[in-house]
């Protein structure tokens, strides 16, 4: 018998090997296309014109390289004509022409050879007509240069009538075009095995959700490895696992073969609108600090709305892996931040070892490193997750200390109160959980509470006087929460005039209409701050409505924001989010109830109580301002589940146990159909008791 057990736990052992292999070698195959998007192009020479439709006046091309030899190209008005030459550095080897139209919807191409060709016959040089659905690929005759000629064309039943009506006047937009040796890679992904299977299916569907069973397995594997082998190994090897899913869920996102690689994504969308973007403010700010001109958007003026760590990365970033353009720094910004991620990850299981059982770890690592996320974007959310686990990894640290009743040195709460601050230093919403939380851990040695004291001090202070030179006020964090504030009224339905999806220019313009001051300023904030607590005051049913609109939808799966790919749809659409949430909140539930970890679940768990109720009020813009919130579930709710004591602890007291359990059942059923009464209760949400509503700057209807 014991052999038996022996053997099995071998063979259990081989296969989590085995599937954790696959899972690694499955996203790092996607590398290349993730953060390369073609295969190597051949370079090129690239001149481009256009002719003007209509009345348009003059007409300018503008050229984007994504990698060298591929390019992006855009005229600059409605244009009746582009025109492109490709001049290859090796002639010999220009063999295929990629082409990814994305406006107008229909284009005829002429292909024109400049020079004496060779013995492959031209192909497409009576035209071939391309349309904004993907790439195309299109032989070439070996000659020094083609002049590539792309006309608009109305979309019709066949080419002869598309060619006779006449075709919408827009800009001509060229998101792919170069000329590569081979046609591998360009249409589908070189892989070893299963390809005869189209990218969407595979990549889309398949992979994924075969990698998702295999991390399921492995969660459910390793409560038969050995302990120790399997604490000591966990550290090294959930980095790399968290890269592989978090280059799965990339390759998903932005596929070349069946949407818009990184590089595309980035050059066509916020890398072409003015610096100040949710997508491109860090990445100006650290591109302008990396080429010698501070940490500003543009001349004399600095971010409002931000604190300043979110740059300073972007600008590590570009030191790393590469800054020669804003686009090549958005990549490197994006893998960074994968990078970070992973590590993140690898640091909390290793700080974790001592205080969970191994096959806690390895779940609640793994479960972090599958959760959606939001790192192909490049803006400051995207390193709010990990900076939660950092913070997660020092707690579990001073936890495994006290736990053990030995003193906590000064370093360690240092090393706390650092994790802190790199998220302040990140985004200021921590504040008001790491000052709880500081008493929390001090108030029988309340010294140490300068600890954090010095840390606030240090980053807002030399962020608000770097500010001070270019706004003249100084502010120790952003000038943005009036704003915040304001936009957090208006998502939860109602017949207000602003309840619409709330955007800067909205804030602005009721700024600049009811105040001298500018929307920016610090003036304009502490207005919008007291214009908004007079709102709640006016209509406290609306407050309330708010407050449980914004609640539910936490509870329905907001707390972890990010795409969903079918890596976690596979998961999700089997189980409902809501449920797998307040299931996770009520062990929480159950431990604060019985004393069972209490301190070290509340203390994990501080995200929920102390950080996700600011976005109950503020602005959540759809939930992706809640990751340190499912973070910090994670962490506080699945270790007790793989813990003996637990359950223990629930037959020791079955009557509160039941009775938590059915307060948890009672809410899941009845909290929905509530929140839905509670949206049809006019009289309580636009009731007044205690404020005219003419005072209110904000009570305009529809």
């Amino acid at each position: 018998m014991i052999r038996l057990r022996a053997l099995a736990r071998i063979v259990i052992g081989v296969e989590f090997g085995a599937a954790v292999a696959i899972i690694v070698y499955a996203g790092v195959h996607d590398f290349h296309d993730v953060f390369q998007g073609a295969p190597p192009a051949v370079r090129a020479r690239i001149s481009a014109s256009c002719d003007a439709a209509g009345e348009s006046g003059s007409c300018g091309a503008s050229l984007v390289e994504l990698n060298p030899g591929r390019y992006r190209i855009v005229t600059s008005t409605s244009s009746a004509r582009l025109r492109a030459t490709l001049t290859a550095d090796d002639p010999r080897r220009a063999r295929y022409l990629l082409v990814r139209l994305s406006q107008p919807a229909n284009v005829r191409l002429a292909i024109e050879p400049r020079g004496e060709a060779g013995p492959e016959g031209v192909v497409g040089a009576d035209g071939v007509d391309l349309s904004d659905a993907g790439r195309v690929v299109i032989p070439l005759a070996v000659v020094p240069s083609v002049t590539l000629s792309f006309v608009p064309m109305a979309a019709g039943p066949s080419p002869a009538s598309s060619a006779a009506s006449v075709a919408p006047a827009t800009p001509i937009k060229i998101d792919e075009l170069g000329v590569f040796e081979q046609r591998n890679g360009l249409l589908r992904d070189v892989r070893p095995v299963f390809r005869a299977i189209p990218p969407a299916r595979y990549h889309g569907m398949l992979v994924p959700r075969a990698i998702a069973a295999l991390c399921l397995f492995t969660i459910a594997a390793a409560v038969f490895l050995p302990a120790g082998a399997l604490k000591r190994y966990s550290p090294l090897i959930l980095p790399f696992v968290c890269f592989s899913l978090c280059l799965l869920d990339l390759a998903i996102l932005f596929s070349p073969y069946f949407g818009h690689d990184l590089r595309t994504f980035y050059a066509a969308g916020d890398l072409s609108e003015p610096p100040g973007t949710n997508l491109n403010g860090g990445l100006h700010q650290g591109f302008r600090l990396l080429t010698g001109r501070g940490l500003t958007l543009m001349d004399g003026a600095v971010a409002w709305e931000r604190m300043p760590g979110y740059a300073l990365f972007c600008a590590a970033a570009g030191i790393l892996f590469g800054h020669r353009t804003l686009l090549d720094l958005a990549l490197s910004t994006v893998l960074l931040q994968t990078i970070s991620y992973s590590a993140a990850v690898g640091l909390f299981a290793w700080a974790a070892g001592p205080l969970f059982p191994p096959a806690a770890v390895w779940a609640v690592g793994l479960l972090m490193a599958w959760l959606p996320k939001q790192l192909g974007l490049t803006q400051v959310d995207a390193l709010i997750a990990p900076s939660a686990i950092l913070v997660v990894a020092a707690l579990c640290l001073r936890l495994t200390r006290t736990r053990d009743g030995r003193g906590v040195p000064v370093a360690l709460d240092v090393l706390v109160h650092l994790t802190f601050a790199i998220w302040f230093a990140m985004r200021p919403d921590v504040l008001p959980g790491w000052l709880l939380v500081s008493l929390a851990l001090h108030w029988k040695h309340w010294r140490r509470l300068l600890i954090p004291a010095v840390f606030f001090l240090a980053i807002g202070g030399t962020w608000g006087a770097y500010k001070a030179r270019y706004t003249g006020e100084f502010a120790l964090t952003t000038t943005s929460a009036g704003a915040s504030l304001f936009c957090g009224l208006w998502e939860v339905p109602s017949r207000f005039r602003f309840a619409e999806a709330c955007r800067d220019e909205t804030y602005f313009d009721w700024i600049h209409q009811n105040t001298p001051y500018q929307p920016q300023s610090t003036a304009a904030n502490s207005f919008a701050t007291r214009e908004v607590v007079k709102f709640w005051l006016t209509y406290p049913g609306h407050l309330v409505i708010m407050v449980a609109h914004k609640l539910m939808q936490t509870l329905d799966g907001d707390l972890w924001p990010g795409y969903q790919t079918q890596l976690q749809v596979f998961v999700f659409g089997a189980v409902r989010r809501y449920w797998i949430v307040l299931s996770l909140a009520t062990i929480v539930a159950l431990c604060a109830a019985f004393g069972y970890q209490r301190e070290r679940t509340l203390l994990l768990g501080w995200p929920l109580f102390f950080n996700a109720p600011i976005f109950w009020v503020m602005f959540a813009s759809l939930g992706r301002f809640y990751s340190a919130v499912g973070i910090a579930l994670l962490a506080a709710a699945v270790p007790p589940i793989f813990e003996r004591d637990f359950y223990a602890a629930l037959r020791s007291r079955p009557r509160r146990a039941i009775s938590v359990v059915a307060c948890a059942a009672l809410f899941a059923i009845v909290a929905w159909p509530f929140h839905d009464w509670l949206l049809r209760q006019d009289g309580l949400h636009y009731w007044t008791p205690l404020l005219d509503p003419a005072a209110s700057r904000l009570s305009a209807f529809k």
